[in-house]
Protein backbone atom coordinates (compact mmCIF):
# COMPACT_ATOMS: atom_id res chain seq x y z
CA UNK A 1 0.00 0.00 0.00
CA UNK A 2 1.40 3.56 -0.73
CA UNK A 3 1.88 6.25 1.59
CA UNK A 4 -1.23 8.33 0.28
CA UNK A 5 -3.34 5.38 0.79
CA UNK A 6 -2.22 4.63 4.58
CA UNK A 7 -2.20 8.32 5.15
CA UNK A 8 -6.07 8.15 4.41
CA UNK A 9 -6.81 4.97 6.53
CA UNK A 10 -5.59 6.65 9.52
CA UNK A 11 -7.56 9.61 9.03
CA UNK A 12 -10.64 7.05 8.31
CA UNK A 13 -9.63 5.56 11.55
CA UNK A 14 -9.67 8.93 13.37
CA UNK A 15 -13.25 10.13 12.18
CA UNK A 16 -14.43 6.89 13.41
CA UNK A 17 -13.12 6.96 16.95
CA UNK A 18 -14.17 10.35 17.07
CA UNK A 19 -17.67 9.40 15.93
CA UNK A 20 -18.00 6.77 18.60
CA UNK A 21 -16.69 9.17 21.00
CA UNK A 22 -19.56 11.68 20.44
CA UNK A 23 -22.20 8.74 19.96
CA UNK A 24 -21.00 8.15 23.73
CA UNK A 25 -21.41 11.62 24.60
CA UNK A 26 -24.78 12.44 23.09
CA UNK A 27 -26.34 9.14 25.20
CA UNK A 28 -24.86 10.36 28.59
CA UNK A 29 -26.46 13.95 28.20
CA UNK A 30 -29.58 12.22 27.21
CA UNK A 31 -29.61 9.53 30.24
CA UNK A 32 -28.60 13.04 32.63
CA UNK A 33 -32.14 14.46 31.04
CA UNK A 34 -33.91 12.06 32.04
CA UNK A 35 -32.97 11.37 35.27
CA UNK A 36 -33.70 15.39 35.58
CA UNK A 37 -36.95 14.94 34.24
CA UNK A 38 -37.86 12.05 36.74
CA UNK A 39 -36.98 14.74 39.63
CA UNK A 40 -39.67 17.92 38.95
CA UNK A 41 -38.14 20.05 41.62
CA UNK A 42 -34.57 20.03 39.69
CA UNK A 43 -35.80 20.17 36.23
CA UNK A 44 -33.41 22.32 34.30
CA UNK A 45 -34.42 21.45 30.54
CA UNK A 46 -37.55 21.01 28.85
CA UNK A 47 -39.52 18.05 28.76
CA UNK A 48 -38.70 16.39 24.91
CA UNK A 49 -42.13 16.07 22.94
CA UNK A 50 -41.29 12.58 21.96
CA UNK A 51 -38.90 9.66 20.74
CA UNK A 52 -35.94 11.02 18.06
CA UNK A 53 -34.94 9.20 15.56
CA UNK A 54 -31.79 8.87 17.16
CA UNK A 55 -32.98 7.17 20.61
CA UNK A 56 -36.06 4.70 19.92
CA UNK A 57 -39.05 5.70 23.18
CA UNK A 58 -38.47 1.86 25.09
CA UNK A 59 -34.88 2.66 25.42
CA UNK A 60 -36.01 6.14 26.99
CA UNK A 61 -38.62 4.50 29.47
CA UNK A 62 -36.00 2.24 30.44
CA UNK A 63 -33.29 4.87 31.43
CA UNK A 64 -36.16 7.33 33.60
CA UNK A 65 -37.57 4.31 35.43
CA UNK A 66 -33.63 3.20 36.32
CA UNK A 67 -33.21 7.28 37.48
CA UNK A 68 -36.12 6.79 39.71
CA UNK A 69 -35.06 3.51 41.14
CA UNK A 70 -31.58 5.51 41.77
CA UNK A 71 -32.90 8.53 43.34
CA UNK A 72 -34.75 7.48 46.13
CA UNK A 73 -32.75 8.61 49.29
CA UNK A 74 -32.03 6.41 51.92
CA UNK A 75 -33.88 6.05 54.98
CA UNK A 76 -30.77 7.44 56.99
CA UNK A 77 -28.80 10.01 54.97
CA UNK A 78 -25.14 10.49 55.71
CA UNK A 79 -25.63 13.70 57.21
CA UNK A 80 -28.63 12.44 59.45
CA UNK A 81 -26.45 10.13 60.69
CA UNK A 82 -23.64 12.04 61.28
CA UNK A 83 -26.05 14.58 63.62
CA UNK A 84 -27.26 11.54 65.51
CA UNK A 85 -23.41 10.16 66.36
CA UNK A 86 -22.34 14.41 67.14
CA UNK A 87 -25.29 14.73 69.63
CA UNK A 88 -24.45 10.89 71.21
CA UNK A 89 -20.76 11.88 71.57
CA UNK A 90 -21.46 15.04 73.87
CA UNK A 91 -24.16 13.16 75.71
CA UNK A 92 -21.85 10.68 76.46
CA UNK A 93 -19.16 13.07 77.42
CA UNK A 94 -21.97 14.72 79.41
CA UNK A 95 -22.66 11.94 81.44
CA UNK A 96 -18.89 10.31 82.12
CA UNK A 97 -18.45 13.91 83.73
CA UNK A 98 -21.33 13.19 85.95
CA UNK A 99 -20.24 9.58 86.93
CA UNK A 100 -17.06 11.17 87.52
CA UNK A 101 -18.39 13.57 89.99
CA UNK A 102 -20.01 10.66 91.98
CA UNK A 103 -17.78 8.65 91.56
CA UNK A 104 -15.28 11.42 93.48
CA UNK A 105 -18.89 12.33 95.68
CA UNK A 106 -19.16 8.51 96.84
CA UNK A 107 -15.19 8.14 97.53
CA UNK A 108 -15.12 10.48 100.13
CA UNK A 109 -18.54 9.48 101.69
CA UNK A 110 -18.08 6.00 101.78
CA UNK A 111 -13.84 6.13 102.10
CA UNK A 112 -13.50 4.22 98.92
CA UNK A 113 -10.03 4.00 97.68
CA UNK A 114 -7.30 6.61 99.42
CA UNK A 115 -7.49 10.12 98.46
CA UNK A 116 -4.21 9.77 96.58
CA UNK A 117 -5.31 7.01 94.36
CA UNK A 118 -8.45 9.27 92.99
CA UNK A 119 -6.58 11.90 92.54
CA UNK A 120 -4.22 10.21 90.54
CA UNK A 121 -6.98 8.13 88.47
CA UNK A 122 -8.70 11.21 87.68
CA UNK A 123 -5.84 12.68 85.64
CA UNK A 124 -5.38 9.07 84.43
CA UNK A 125 -8.53 9.25 82.88
CA UNK A 126 -8.75 12.91 81.87
CA UNK A 127 -5.30 12.78 80.03
CA UNK A 128 -6.12 9.02 78.02
CA UNK A 129 -9.98 11.25 77.21
CA UNK A 130 -7.91 14.29 75.89
CA UNK A 131 -5.15 11.91 74.35
CA UNK A 132 -7.95 9.50 72.11
CA UNK A 133 -10.01 12.88 71.20
CA UNK A 134 -6.75 14.11 69.49
CA UNK A 135 -6.72 11.13 67.89
CA UNK A 136 -9.97 10.51 66.69
CA UNK A 137 -10.21 14.10 65.66
CA UNK A 138 -7.55 13.30 63.04
CA UNK A 139 -9.56 10.31 61.38
CA UNK A 140 -12.24 11.57 58.74
CA UNK A 141 -15.70 12.48 60.20
CA UNK A 142 -14.08 12.37 63.43
CA UNK A 143 -14.65 16.18 64.73
CA UNK A 144 -17.82 16.34 66.69
CA UNK A 145 -16.09 13.11 68.33
CA UNK A 146 -12.84 14.55 68.86
CA UNK A 147 -14.13 17.69 70.34
CA UNK A 148 -16.42 15.57 72.87
CA UNK A 149 -13.68 13.69 74.28
CA UNK A 150 -11.51 16.28 74.49
CA UNK A 151 -13.74 18.68 76.26
CA UNK A 152 -14.61 15.73 78.39
CA UNK A 153 -10.87 15.12 79.37
CA UNK A 154 -10.29 18.82 80.11
CA UNK A 155 -13.39 18.85 82.16
CA UNK A 156 -11.95 15.46 84.15
CA UNK A 157 -8.58 17.15 84.70
CA UNK A 158 -9.51 20.46 85.82
CA UNK A 159 -12.57 18.98 88.00
CA UNK A 160 -9.92 16.40 89.66
CA UNK A 161 -8.04 19.62 90.55
CA UNK A 162 -10.72 21.42 91.82
CA UNK A 163 -11.37 17.74 94.18
CA UNK A 164 -7.63 17.86 94.99
CA UNK A 165 -7.64 21.73 96.19
CA UNK A 166 -11.47 21.89 97.86
CA UNK A 167 -11.81 17.99 99.35
CA UNK A 168 -8.51 16.33 99.81
CA UNK A 169 -6.47 19.74 100.60
CA UNK A 170 -3.60 18.20 98.25
CA UNK A 171 -2.83 21.70 96.58
CA UNK A 172 -2.93 25.13 98.40
CA UNK A 173 -5.27 27.25 97.07
CA UNK A 174 -3.39 29.15 95.08
CA UNK A 175 -1.37 26.41 93.40
CA UNK A 176 -4.78 25.08 92.56
CA UNK A 177 -5.90 27.84 90.97
CA UNK A 178 -2.11 28.11 88.78
CA UNK A 179 -2.77 24.24 88.16
CA UNK A 180 -6.76 24.92 87.03
CA UNK A 181 -5.74 28.00 84.88
CA UNK A 182 -3.01 25.84 83.13
CA UNK A 183 -5.67 23.40 82.21
CA UNK A 184 -8.65 25.44 81.38
CA UNK A 185 -5.68 27.06 79.04
CA UNK A 186 -4.42 23.85 77.46
CA UNK A 187 -8.20 23.01 76.31
CA UNK A 188 -9.07 26.71 74.78
CA UNK A 189 -5.47 26.74 73.13
CA UNK A 190 -6.63 23.43 71.13
CA UNK A 191 -9.83 25.04 70.91
CA UNK A 192 -7.95 27.64 68.95
CA UNK A 193 -5.68 25.58 67.13
CA UNK A 194 -8.75 23.45 65.87
CA UNK A 195 -10.82 26.62 65.57
CA UNK A 196 -13.47 25.08 66.69
CA UNK A 197 -16.29 26.89 69.31
CA UNK A 198 -17.73 23.62 70.31
CA UNK A 199 -14.71 22.54 71.71
CA UNK A 200 -14.21 25.45 74.12
CA UNK A 201 -17.54 26.06 75.08
CA UNK A 202 -17.74 22.52 75.59
CA UNK A 203 -14.56 23.10 78.25
CA UNK A 204 -15.59 25.94 79.98
CA UNK A 205 -19.17 24.32 80.50
CA UNK A 206 -18.20 20.93 81.51
CA UNK A 207 -15.67 22.42 84.12
CA UNK A 208 -18.15 25.39 85.12
CA UNK A 209 -21.18 23.27 85.90
CA UNK A 210 -19.77 20.29 87.17
CA UNK A 211 -17.46 22.43 89.91
CA UNK A 212 -20.40 23.39 92.17
CA UNK A 213 -20.71 19.28 93.02
CA UNK A 214 -17.16 18.96 94.06
CA UNK A 215 -16.99 22.02 96.35
CA UNK A 216 -20.35 21.29 97.52
CA UNK A 217 -21.01 25.07 99.21
CA UNK A 218 -20.69 27.92 97.20
CA UNK A 219 -18.10 29.97 98.70
CA UNK A 220 -14.50 31.65 97.58
CA UNK A 221 -12.80 28.37 96.31
CA UNK A 222 -15.73 27.94 93.79
CA UNK A 223 -15.66 31.54 92.59
CA UNK A 224 -12.05 31.77 91.90
CA UNK A 225 -11.92 28.55 90.12
CA UNK A 226 -14.63 29.76 88.23
CA UNK A 227 -13.32 33.35 87.25
CA UNK A 228 -10.20 31.34 86.16
CA UNK A 229 -12.47 30.26 83.62
CA UNK A 230 -13.49 33.84 82.12
CA UNK A 231 -9.50 34.43 82.68
CA UNK A 232 -8.69 31.62 80.30
CA UNK A 233 -11.56 32.05 77.42
CA UNK A 234 -11.36 35.50 77.46
CA UNK A 235 -8.08 35.67 74.96
CA UNK A 236 -9.36 32.89 72.53
CA UNK A 237 -12.54 34.84 72.38
CA UNK A 238 -11.01 37.96 71.63
CA UNK A 239 -9.08 36.27 68.50
CA UNK A 240 -12.24 34.46 67.33
CA UNK A 241 -15.08 36.62 68.28
CA UNK A 242 -16.95 33.45 69.48
CA UNK A 243 -19.69 35.27 71.55
CA UNK A 244 -20.96 32.15 72.87
CA UNK A 245 -18.10 31.35 74.24
CA UNK A 246 -17.76 35.28 76.41
CA UNK A 247 -21.43 33.85 77.69
CA UNK A 248 -20.56 30.39 78.99
CA UNK A 249 -17.43 31.77 80.96
CA UNK A 250 -19.30 34.68 82.39
CA UNK A 251 -22.79 33.58 83.38
CA UNK A 252 -20.95 30.82 85.66
CA UNK A 253 -19.37 32.99 87.66
CA UNK A 254 -21.91 35.78 87.96
CA UNK A 255 -24.24 32.72 89.36
CA UNK A 256 -21.90 31.41 91.49
CA UNK A 257 -21.44 35.04 93.04
CA UNK A 258 -24.68 35.97 93.27
CA UNK A 259 -25.64 32.53 94.96
CA UNK A 260 -22.52 33.07 97.48
CA UNK A 261 -23.78 36.22 98.01
CA UNK A 262 -27.02 34.54 99.16
CA UNK A 263 -25.82 31.54 100.86
CA UNK A 264 -23.75 33.40 102.91
CA UNK A 265 -26.97 35.51 104.19
CA UNK A 266 -29.07 32.96 105.77
CA UNK A 267 -25.92 30.37 106.76
CA UNK A 268 -25.67 32.26 110.07
CA UNK A 269 -29.50 32.14 110.34
CA UNK A 270 -30.04 28.13 110.08
CA UNK A 271 -27.99 25.96 112.18
CA UNK A 272 -28.08 23.13 109.95
CA UNK A 273 -25.60 24.96 107.31
CA UNK A 274 -21.87 25.56 107.47
CA UNK A 275 -20.81 28.93 108.56
CA UNK A 276 -19.16 30.72 106.00
CA UNK A 277 -16.57 33.70 106.14
CA UNK A 278 -18.13 36.80 104.65
CA UNK A 279 -14.83 38.52 104.67
CA UNK A 280 -13.29 35.84 101.89
CA UNK A 281 -16.65 35.82 100.33
CA UNK A 282 -16.72 39.67 99.82
CA UNK A 283 -12.97 39.65 98.58
CA UNK A 284 -13.91 36.58 95.88
CA UNK A 285 -17.06 38.61 94.67
CA UNK A 286 -15.34 41.70 94.50
CA UNK A 287 -12.68 40.34 92.52
CA UNK A 288 -14.72 38.50 90.42
CA UNK A 289 -16.57 41.66 89.74
CA UNK A 290 -13.27 43.81 88.48
CA UNK A 291 -12.23 40.96 86.35
CA UNK A 292 -15.71 40.88 85.05
CA UNK A 293 -15.48 44.59 84.51
CA UNK A 294 -11.64 44.66 82.57
CA UNK A 295 -12.57 41.64 80.34
CA UNK A 296 -15.99 43.24 79.58
CA UNK A 297 -13.78 46.73 78.59
CA UNK A 298 -11.17 44.87 76.57
CA UNK A 299 -13.81 42.86 74.77
CA UNK A 300 -15.46 46.18 73.73
CA UNK A 301 -12.21 47.51 72.91
CA UNK A 302 -11.43 44.75 70.29
CA UNK A 303 -14.22 43.53 69.29
CA UNK A 304 -16.96 47.06 69.15
CA UNK A 305 -19.73 44.90 67.54
CA UNK A 306 -20.08 42.32 70.22
CA UNK A 307 -22.68 42.94 72.30
CA UNK A 308 -21.63 40.25 74.81
CA UNK A 309 -19.82 42.86 75.92
CA UNK A 310 -22.04 45.06 77.46
CA UNK A 311 -24.29 42.11 79.01
CA UNK A 312 -20.84 41.20 81.21
CA UNK A 313 -20.79 44.17 81.95
CA UNK A 314 -23.92 45.17 83.26
CA UNK A 315 -23.67 41.40 84.75
CA UNK A 316 -20.77 41.41 86.60
CA UNK A 317 -20.87 44.67 89.23
CA UNK A 318 -24.11 42.91 90.45
CA UNK A 319 -22.98 40.47 93.31
CA UNK A 320 -20.25 43.09 94.45
CA UNK A 321 -23.28 46.03 95.40
CA UNK A 322 -25.40 42.78 96.53
CA UNK A 323 -22.72 41.57 98.96
CA UNK A 324 -23.22 44.65 100.84
CA UNK A 325 -25.39 42.61 103.61
CA UNK A 326 -22.76 40.29 104.44
CA UNK A 327 -20.06 43.66 106.00
CA UNK A 328 -20.34 46.50 108.67
CA UNK A 329 -22.16 49.86 107.23
CA UNK A 330 -19.07 51.68 106.44
CA UNK A 331 -17.08 49.00 104.78
CA UNK A 332 -20.42 47.91 102.77
CA UNK A 333 -20.14 51.91 101.74
CA UNK A 334 -16.41 51.99 100.79
CA UNK A 335 -17.00 48.30 98.41
CA UNK A 336 -19.89 50.33 96.37
CA UNK A 337 -18.03 53.57 96.28
CA UNK A 338 -15.05 51.49 94.79
CA UNK A 339 -17.40 49.79 92.28
CA UNK A 340 -18.98 53.40 91.48
CA UNK A 341 -15.78 54.61 91.26
CA UNK A 342 -14.66 52.40 88.87
CA UNK A 343 -17.41 52.53 86.62
CA UNK A 344 -17.95 56.36 86.37
CA UNK A 345 -13.97 56.31 85.63
CA UNK A 346 -14.89 53.85 82.61
CA UNK A 347 -17.52 56.24 81.82
CA UNK A 348 -15.43 59.46 81.99
CA UNK A 349 -12.75 57.97 80.43
CA UNK A 350 -14.88 56.78 77.44
CA UNK A 351 -16.54 60.52 76.97
CA UNK A 352 -13.80 62.88 77.71
CA UNK A 353 -10.45 61.20 76.35
CA UNK A 354 -10.51 61.23 72.65
CA UNK A 355 -8.45 58.11 72.28
CA UNK A 356 -11.27 56.39 74.54
CA UNK A 357 -13.90 57.85 72.23
CA UNK A 358 -12.15 55.83 69.59
CA UNK A 359 -12.12 52.97 71.05
CA UNK A 360 -15.04 52.12 73.21
CA UNK A 361 -18.57 52.23 71.56
CA UNK A 362 -20.43 54.83 73.02
CA UNK A 363 -23.25 52.13 74.01
CA UNK A 364 -21.00 50.39 76.75
CA UNK A 365 -19.75 54.29 77.58
CA UNK A 366 -23.34 54.28 78.68
CA UNK A 367 -23.73 51.30 80.41
CA UNK A 368 -20.86 52.07 82.70
CA UNK A 369 -22.20 55.28 83.41
CA UNK A 370 -25.87 53.90 84.31
CA UNK A 371 -24.03 51.10 86.54
CA UNK A 372 -22.01 54.10 88.05
CA UNK A 373 -24.98 56.24 88.81
CA UNK A 374 -26.53 52.59 91.13
CA UNK A 375 -23.53 51.98 92.56
CA UNK A 376 -23.05 55.86 93.59
CA UNK A 377 -26.66 55.56 94.75
CA UNK A 378 -25.79 52.38 96.87
CA UNK A 379 -22.91 54.08 98.34
CA UNK A 380 -25.03 57.50 99.26
CA UNK A 381 -27.69 55.48 100.80
CA UNK A 382 -24.92 52.79 103.04
CA UNK A 383 -23.23 55.50 104.43
CA UNK A 384 -26.08 57.76 104.87
CA UNK A 385 -28.93 57.43 107.80
CA UNK A 386 -32.34 56.74 105.83
CA UNK A 387 -33.91 60.22 107.86
CA UNK A 388 -31.67 61.84 105.39
CA UNK A 389 -31.61 59.72 102.37
CA UNK A 390 -34.53 62.00 100.45
CA UNK A 391 -32.41 64.84 101.05
CA UNK A 392 -28.88 63.80 99.29
CA UNK A 393 -30.92 62.03 96.55
CA UNK A 394 -32.52 65.33 95.72
CA UNK A 395 -29.37 67.41 96.05
CA UNK A 396 -27.33 64.75 94.24
CA UNK A 397 -30.44 64.82 91.36
CA UNK A 398 -29.91 68.73 91.19
CA UNK A 399 -25.92 68.11 90.41
CA UNK A 400 -26.75 65.95 88.00
CA UNK A 401 -29.20 67.85 86.29
CA UNK A 402 -26.17 70.73 86.60
CA UNK A 403 -23.40 68.43 84.76
CA UNK A 404 -26.11 67.34 81.86
CA UNK A 405 -26.40 71.29 80.94
CA UNK A 406 -23.02 71.41 81.16
CA UNK A 407 -22.08 68.45 79.54
CA UNK A 408 -25.03 68.59 77.21
CA UNK A 409 -25.93 64.79 77.99
CA UNK A 410 -29.77 63.55 77.50
CA UNK A 411 -28.21 60.37 79.43
CA UNK A 412 -26.94 62.53 82.73
CA UNK A 413 -30.41 64.11 82.61
CA UNK A 414 -32.14 60.04 82.75
CA UNK A 415 -29.86 59.71 85.41
CA UNK A 416 -30.68 62.80 87.24
CA UNK A 417 -34.56 62.04 86.93
CA UNK A 418 -34.14 58.73 88.50
CA UNK A 419 -32.38 60.06 91.25
CA UNK A 420 -35.13 62.95 91.61
CA UNK A 421 -38.01 60.25 91.63
CA UNK A 422 -36.41 58.19 94.11
CA UNK A 423 -35.46 60.90 96.16
CA UNK A 424 -38.94 61.91 95.60
CA UNK A 425 -40.96 58.86 96.99
CA UNK A 426 -38.97 58.49 99.57
CA UNK A 427 -39.56 62.33 100.78
CA UNK A 428 -43.09 61.25 100.57
CA UNK A 429 -42.11 58.91 103.19
CA UNK A 430 -40.34 60.39 105.81
CA UNK A 431 -40.38 64.27 104.94
CA UNK A 432 -43.24 65.56 103.65
CA UNK A 433 -46.09 63.14 103.48
CA UNK A 434 -49.56 64.22 102.26
CA UNK A 435 -50.87 63.88 105.44
CA UNK A 436 -48.89 67.08 107.24
CA UNK A 437 -51.36 68.90 104.05
CA UNK A 438 -54.58 67.19 106.00
CA UNK A 439 -53.68 67.81 109.37
CA UNK A 440 -53.20 63.77 110.32
CA UNK A 441 -49.32 64.05 111.47
CA UNK A 442 -46.52 66.25 112.73
CA UNK A 443 -44.10 68.04 110.16
CA UNK A 444 -40.42 66.93 110.13
CA UNK A 445 -38.95 70.14 111.31
CA UNK A 446 -36.33 71.29 108.96
CA UNK A 447 -35.69 68.13 106.97
CA UNK A 448 -39.72 68.65 105.86
CA UNK A 449 -38.59 72.08 104.78
CA UNK A 450 -35.40 70.79 102.87
CA UNK A 451 -37.18 68.43 101.48
CA UNK A 452 -40.16 70.53 100.24
CA UNK A 453 -37.73 73.04 98.78
CA UNK A 454 -35.52 70.61 96.67
CA UNK A 455 -38.67 68.83 95.35
CA UNK A 456 -39.33 72.39 94.07
CA UNK A 457 -36.56 72.67 92.65
CA UNK A 458 -35.97 69.48 91.05
CA UNK A 459 -39.33 69.86 89.60
CA UNK A 460 -37.73 73.11 88.05
CA UNK A 461 -34.46 72.62 87.09
CA UNK A 462 -35.47 69.00 85.18
CA UNK A 463 -37.70 69.96 82.77
CA UNK A 464 -36.42 73.45 82.12
CA UNK A 465 -33.17 71.27 81.62
CA UNK A 466 -34.43 68.86 78.87
CA UNK A 467 -36.29 71.55 77.18
CA UNK A 468 -32.89 73.01 76.55
CA UNK A 469 -31.23 70.34 75.23
CA UNK A 470 -34.05 69.19 72.91
CA UNK A 471 -34.98 66.23 74.93
CA UNK A 472 -38.95 66.82 75.29
CA UNK A 473 -38.65 68.00 71.53
CA UNK A 474 -38.55 64.15 70.55
CA UNK A 475 -41.52 63.13 72.74
CA UNK A 476 -44.57 62.53 70.58
CA UNK A 477 -46.61 64.82 73.44
CA UNK A 478 -45.13 66.84 76.20
CA UNK A 479 -48.09 68.43 77.75
CA UNK A 480 -48.61 64.92 79.99
CA UNK A 481 -44.75 65.83 81.03
CA UNK A 482 -45.61 69.54 81.78
CA UNK A 483 -48.27 68.92 84.19
CA UNK A 484 -46.57 65.90 86.22
CA UNK A 485 -43.51 68.52 87.01
CA UNK A 486 -46.45 70.80 87.46
CA UNK A 487 -48.17 68.70 90.03
CA UNK A 488 -45.06 67.82 91.62
CA UNK A 489 -44.12 71.60 91.38
CA UNK A 490 -47.25 72.22 93.28
CA UNK A 491 -46.90 69.67 96.19
CA UNK A 492 -43.38 70.83 96.92
CA UNK A 493 -44.14 74.35 97.33
CA UNK A 494 -47.28 73.18 99.67
CA UNK A 495 -45.15 71.03 101.82
CA UNK A 496 -42.23 73.22 102.32
CA UNK A 497 -44.87 76.49 103.17
CA UNK A 498 -46.58 73.68 105.91
CA UNK A 499 -43.75 72.18 107.03
CA UNK A 500 -41.99 75.69 107.62
CA UNK A 501 -45.05 77.04 109.34
CA UNK A 502 -45.65 74.04 111.71
CA UNK A 503 -41.83 74.14 112.74
CA UNK A 504 -42.55 77.61 113.98
CA UNK A 505 -45.88 76.97 116.01
CA UNK A 506 -47.25 73.13 115.61
CA UNK A 507 -50.55 73.41 116.76
CA UNK A 508 -54.26 74.21 114.36
CA UNK A 509 -53.54 77.90 114.12
CA UNK A 510 -50.38 76.72 112.12
CA UNK A 511 -52.16 74.07 110.19
CA UNK A 512 -54.30 77.27 109.48
CA UNK A 513 -52.27 79.64 108.49
CA UNK A 514 -50.40 77.31 106.46
CA UNK A 515 -52.98 76.99 103.94
CA UNK A 516 -53.96 80.51 104.01
CA UNK A 517 -50.45 81.05 102.70
CA UNK A 518 -50.75 77.70 100.69
CA UNK A 519 -53.35 79.57 98.45
CA UNK A 520 -51.76 82.92 98.14
CA UNK A 521 -48.71 81.32 96.62
CA UNK A 522 -50.67 79.71 94.19
CA UNK A 523 -52.40 83.11 93.19
CA UNK A 524 -49.64 84.64 92.88
CA UNK A 525 -48.42 81.86 90.78
CA UNK A 526 -50.98 82.60 88.59
CA UNK A 527 -50.19 86.40 88.16
CA UNK A 528 -46.55 85.61 87.44
CA UNK A 529 -47.50 83.02 84.83
CA UNK A 530 -50.42 85.38 83.21
CA UNK A 531 -47.70 87.93 83.22
CA UNK A 532 -45.39 85.92 81.52
CA UNK A 533 -48.01 84.73 79.27
CA UNK A 534 -48.82 87.88 77.37
CA UNK A 535 -45.86 86.91 75.53
CA UNK A 536 -45.56 82.91 75.57
CA UNK A 537 -48.59 81.26 75.19
CA UNK A 538 -47.92 78.29 77.03
CA UNK A 539 -47.30 80.14 80.26
CA UNK A 540 -50.60 82.00 79.56
CA UNK A 541 -51.98 78.36 79.52
CA UNK A 542 -50.21 77.02 82.76
CA UNK A 543 -51.42 80.14 84.29
CA UNK A 544 -55.19 79.31 83.73
CA UNK A 545 -54.81 76.19 84.60
CA UNK A 546 -53.31 77.23 88.04
CA UNK A 547 -55.98 79.29 88.67
CA UNK A 548 -58.54 76.99 88.28
CA UNK A 549 -56.85 75.10 90.32
CA UNK A 550 -56.52 77.70 92.58
CA UNK A 551 -60.10 78.58 92.79
CA UNK A 552 -60.96 74.79 93.05
CA UNK A 553 -58.63 74.70 96.19
CA UNK A 554 -60.41 77.82 97.68
CA UNK A 555 -63.94 76.25 97.22
CA UNK A 556 -63.60 72.96 97.90
CA UNK A 557 -61.35 72.02 100.38
CA UNK A 558 -60.52 76.15 102.30
CA UNK A 559 -63.75 76.79 102.57
CA UNK A 560 -64.76 73.15 104.22
CA UNK A 561 -61.35 73.19 106.87
CA UNK A 562 -60.67 76.65 107.42
CA UNK A 563 -63.01 78.86 110.27
CA UNK A 564 -63.61 81.79 111.40
CA UNK A 565 -61.10 84.62 110.67
CA UNK A 566 -59.49 82.36 108.57
CA UNK A 567 -61.40 81.73 106.47
CA UNK A 568 -62.55 85.91 105.63
CA UNK A 569 -58.98 86.31 105.44
CA UNK A 570 -58.35 83.59 102.66
CA UNK A 571 -61.07 84.91 100.42
CA UNK A 572 -60.39 88.86 100.59
CA UNK A 573 -56.99 88.57 100.28
CA UNK A 574 -57.10 85.45 97.11
CA UNK A 575 -60.20 87.88 95.75
CA UNK A 576 -58.16 91.18 95.97
CA UNK A 577 -54.78 89.81 94.71
CA UNK A 578 -57.03 88.41 91.87
CA UNK A 579 -58.87 92.05 91.15
CA UNK A 580 -55.45 93.59 90.76
CA UNK A 581 -53.94 91.31 89.02
CA UNK A 582 -56.89 91.43 86.40
CA UNK A 583 -56.72 95.00 85.98
CA UNK A 584 -52.84 95.12 85.73
CA UNK A 585 -53.25 92.28 82.75
CA UNK A 586 -55.96 93.86 80.71
CA UNK A 587 -53.65 97.03 80.65
CA UNK A 588 -50.78 95.47 79.52
CA UNK A 589 -52.91 93.64 76.62
CA UNK A 590 -54.67 96.65 75.71
CA UNK A 591 -50.77 98.44 75.53
CA UNK A 592 -50.05 95.60 73.17
CA UNK A 593 -46.60 93.36 72.81
CA UNK A 594 -44.29 96.80 72.77
CA UNK A 595 -45.93 98.09 75.41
Amino acid sequence: MSQPDRDEALVADELADMGRRLTDLSDTLRARAARQQAQPHRTTAPEPQGPTPQEPAEPQETVERGADHEEIPPPHSPDQRWAAGRVLAWVGGAVTLVGVVFLLVLAVQRGWLSPAFRVTGGAVLGTVLVGIGYRVHRRPLGRSGGYALAATGFAVLYLDTVAATALYGYLPVAGGLGAGLVIAAGGLLLADRWQAQPLAVGVVLGCAVCSPLITRWPGAVLIGFLVLLQVAATPVQLRHGWSRLTVAAALPTVVAALVADAWASIADALPLLPPSDHTAIVTAVGVAAMFGVVLATITARVRPHDGTAVGVLVASPAPALLAAPLLERIAAGFLATGVAALLLALWGGARFLLASQLLLPSRFGAAAGALGAVAAMQATMTFLDSSVWATALLCEALLLTLGARWLRSSGVLLGALCYALIGFCLAQWHDIPPTILLGLSSANGVSGVLAGLLTTAAAVAIPVAASRLGVLAGLPGTRPWWAIAGIVLLYGTSSATMALVLLMREDHTGFVTGHVLITLSWVLGVIVLLLRGIRVPALRRAGTVLLAVSLAKLFLFDLATLDGFARVVAFLCTGLVLLAAGVRYARLVSEGPNG
